[in-house]
């Protein structure tokens, strides 16, 4: 509707005019005549009328004043912009609509529209003053956070009414008149695809510095755009084809040999081929084992699985803020004690921390009293091994050829960031170093927890063997650890006054939150839980262990509801920032090692029923890939809808989107095992732990049960 408005206002403006001879006075001033002042925010007004852009913009005029069918390209284009829209107090940018404006084109296709972001700041003090073609920057606000506390009691779900009433008379048409909140707002554009983001933003800054206001092109982009492989994209394609053809190969070959009864030859030089096979690794990963036994803790599996879910569903709630059409209400939402479980959601890594640690002293301790020795470098040689070909093929497909599955009005982002961390950063992640980058560009950002997890394995035999070879001193240099795990996070926390866990609080400023992560939830930190020694236990003492789990459990996620409040938030207090900051995730570490034991042991009642239930077991397997596949996944299936515009929070999109996140993470996640996790493993028993035999499931014909797959603390 606002498209047709602005059309008629285009009508009014021409009516009577001559479009012919308007063309010769210059495509420029022609559009301003036509759009009068509202073309000067969505067009490059300011280009020569005789150079490309100048042309194309005239004969763009000359088409809006046409009624032929062969000139509504001009008017898409102009459509397309974005303008006012309802919903101002929710936060609704004014997304225009991304594929009217690309596909619109002019006979011939000699114009194509080109679809542009352009981002406004108001400028403050003395910045009105600077050059013009510097970098735009805002200078911080020291009483910013005061300011935004006091706006959101104001606006959020409390409208004021007199400045809705100044709204309503305001015309409809632009992004000029309109308060926005804070001075800063982003708008769509669309233009002839001749003009460049150059020509756009020179125009801008001619017609918005003098009001004050700084704006920036983020990014243009048009439909089809002209693809370029680099010897990168060919190297990785080449790459992925003959992981493919091996494993299509062995595939063949392991069937073959299956069903014609000579498996003998497999025992060759051939079982090096064998592998690759996806008939074999695809049945290792979908087997179960429902039996619980001293090798196969039943209910890992299921906590490793949800809280791979977890992890979706928070990045999920965060992925659209950039194009988010009521992120107001989004904030609002968050009051709900019930969404701590997505702003306090940083149990679901401390998951798996604890599984990691878990299986790593059930693995060394098992070795230890099989052979009475350890092996040091076979233990990191195994960690390499299994780790590093899964998050290479990740980052090699990032900064390569993903790049070509992104589309849309925010697939800049992409661009910008991703894929020119990924081509720079690289060994970042490949090292396991990126904890140690927090904050900085890194390629696979959620990567952070290998590189935690990967330096914890490292020192894991000096906290470890001691258990076994110091039996005297083990449990006293353990209890002195678990004890430093909790004291040295809380006298960091006391000493740089830190937040007590990263809160969703105004009052905690992005550089108390940058110093939490880097000292407090970034660095290596490890709870234990070796053994695997049966237990009995008296109703009682069940009780109160599962009670006593239960409260602690809902503390540590719901415990910060008071603080952790975007809108009328409170201030903590000291023993708030020692005692949580210090112990939270050492009390849910004691939750998962109460649960796993309880349930190991025969005491889990309905939650072992369920947390063991066999459907775990496939998906538990997969855990590593998904982690590593599932947040650019997200980011690229926002990008790729939000071409109609601004995506509009519920919790019911929210589930679904997460939904499909996992849905489609999930094949990907098996290829990607396929390709670069199970052949590694299989090659690493062949090559390292030859003694070790590689089960195979039996063919169709023989109803035998499928033997149960090995422990592997490779997995997060």
């Amino acid at each position: 509707m606002l498209g047709g408005l602005l059309l008629l206002v285009v009508a009014v403006f021409v009516a009577g005019t001559d479009a012919e001879s308007l063309l010769h006075e210059g495509g420029t001033d022609h559009v301003r005549q036509v759009a009068e002042d509202v073309g000067a925010m969505y067009l490059p007004l300011a280009v020569s009328p005789s150079s490309p852009c100048g042309r194309a913009l005239g004969e763009m005029a000359a088409a809006l004043e046409s009624n032929s069918s062969s000139s509504m390209w001009a008017k898409y284009m102009v459509d397309s912009w974005g303008k006012t829209t309802d919903g101002q107090y929710l936060g609704n940018p004014y997304s225009g609509l991304f594929d009217e404006c690309v596909i619109a084109a002019s006979p011939g296709g000699r114009i194509k529209g080109k679809h542009c972001r352009i981002y406004t700041t108001l400028l403050t003090g003395n910045e009105e003053e600077r050059n013009t073609e510097a970098e735009p920057h805002i200078q911080p606000d020291p009483d910013a956070a005061a300011k935004y506390i006091e706006y959101l009691r104001r606006h959020v779900g409390k409208p004021d009414f007199t400045l809705l009433k100044s709204l309503v008379r305001e015309p409809r048409t632009g992004v000029m008149p309109l308060a926005v909140p804070y001075g800063n707002l982003q708008y769509d554009t669309c233009m002839p695809d001749v003009c460049t983001k150059e020509e756009l933003q020179s125009s801008l800054i001619g017609e918005f510095l003098p009001r004050g206001i700084y704006p920036t092109v983020l990014e243009c982009s048009v439909q089809d755009e002209k693809v370029e492989f680099t010897d990168a994209d060919v190297g990785f394609m080449s790459l992925v084809t003959f992981l493919l053809g091996l494993v299509i190969c062995a595939s063949v070959v392991d069937i073959y040999l299956e069903y014609t009864a000579k498996q003998h030859v497999s025992k060759g030089v051939l079982r090096y081929l064998l592998v690759f096979s996806a008939y074999t690794n695809l049945g290792k990963i979908l087997q179960v084992n429902p039996k619980a036994s001293p090798g196969n803790i039943t209910c890992l599996h299921a906590l490793r699985t949800l809280s791979m879910v977890w992890v979706i569903w928070c990045h999920q709630q965060t992925i659209p803020f950039l194009n988010m059409a009521n992120i107001l209400l989004l904030l609002w939402s968050y009051q709900n004690i019930l969404a701590q479980t997505i702003m306090n959601g940083f149990p679901s890594v401390d998951t798996f921390f604890f599984l990691s640690g878990l299986l790593v002293s059930y693995s060394v301790l098992r070795e230890a009293r099989r052979t009475n020795s350890f092996n040091v470098l076979l233990f990191y040689v195994h960690r390499f091994m299994r780790l590093v070909p899964p998050i290479g093929l990740t980052v090699g497909l990032y900064a390569t050829v993903m790049r070509f599955l992104v589309g849309g009005p925010i697939s800049f982002i992409w661009d910008l960031a991703f894929y020119p961390n990924c081509q720079k950063y690289w060994w970042r992640d490949i090292l396991f170093l990126d904890n140690f980058y927090f904050g900085d560009p890194v390629c696979v950002g959620q990567a952070w927890y290998l590189g935690t997890d990967m330096q914890l394995y490292l020192v894991a035999p000096l906290i470890i063997l001691p258990l076994y070879f110091l039996k005297k001193y083990g449990k006293a240099w353990l209890f002195l650890l678990t004890a430093a795990s909790a004291i040295i996070p809380a006298a960091i926390i006391y000493q740089y006054n830190l937040p007590p866990t990263s809160l969703s609080n105004p009052l905690v400023t992005s550089e108390m939150s940058n110093d939490y992560f880097d000292k407090i939830y970034a660095p290596p930190g490890l709870v234990l839980a070796p053994g695997n020694t049966r237990y009995k236990m008296n109703a009682l003492t069940v009780t109160v262990g599962w009670t006593l789990a239960a409260i602690t459990g809902l503390l540590v996620v719901f415990g910060m509801f008071s603080y952790n409040r975007v809108v009328v938030p409170m201030p903590y207090e000291v023993m708030t920032q020692v005692v949580y900051g210090g112990g939270h995730r050492l009390a849910w570490g004691a939750v998962l090692v109460w649960v796993v034991f309880a349930c190991h042991n025969g005491y889990g009642g309905l939650v072992d029923g369920f947390l063991s239930h066999p459907v775990w077991q496939p998906v538990s397997r997969l855990t590593y890939t998904t982690y590593l596949l599932a947040l650019p996944l997200q980011s690229i299936l926002h990008y790729n809808t939000s071409q109609g515009g601004a995506y509009y929070f519920t919790h019911l999109n929210t589930i679904i989107s997460t939904v499909g996140a996992v849905v489609l993470t999930l094949p990907l996640s098996l290829l990607l095992s396929l390709l670069a996790e199970s052949p590694v493993v299989g090659l690493e028993r062949l090559l390292l732990r030859p003694s070790h035999s590689t089960p195979r499931p039996a063919p169709p014909s023989e109803e035998k049960a499928a033997p149960p797959p090995p422990v592997n603390p490779a997995f997060p």
